[in-house]
């Protein structure tokens, strides 16, 4: 089984210093739903609308999917329990996703399967 997950990079316009926050969506089994709630409108430069806001395209600067075999929390705590136990660092689902090993970046992939897909709705 696959998990999917999903990384969005946002302006945030909570004060007037421009700054930007992480939506992350994690240990997702079936995407579908994603592919018409958030990739396709974003694919097709249009707003998306998650649970709690709405995020204009202009406003978000990196979408990324990722794929993992296993879910986020069992690989980090696998990989935290390789380090020597005298060790301060703390594994994030970043470090993860950065591992070729433990992940893939499908963001490609998806969005090739949107292309498709829009493409034969056009035609």
């Amino acid at each position: 089984m696959s998990y999917y997950h999903i990384l969005i990079e946002v302006n945030d316009h909570i004060s007037t210093i421009e700054q930007t926050r992480d939506i992350e969506l994690f240990n997702i089994q079936d995407i579908a739903p994603y592919l018409h709630a958030i990739l396709n409108p974003y694919f097709n430069e249009q707003e998306i609308e998650l649970e709690d806001e709405n995020l204009g395209y202009a406003d978000i600067l990196h979408l990324s999917i990722k794929q993992t075999l296993l879910p986020i929390e069992h690989l980090i705590e696998e990989e935290q329990k390789q380090l020597p136990s005298d060790t301060d660092v703390t594994i994030s689902a970043h470090e993860i996703f950065n591992d070729r090993e433990l992940s893939q970046d499908v963001t490609a992939v998806i969005f090739d399967i949107l292309e498709a897909i829009n493409s034969d709705d056009s035609a």
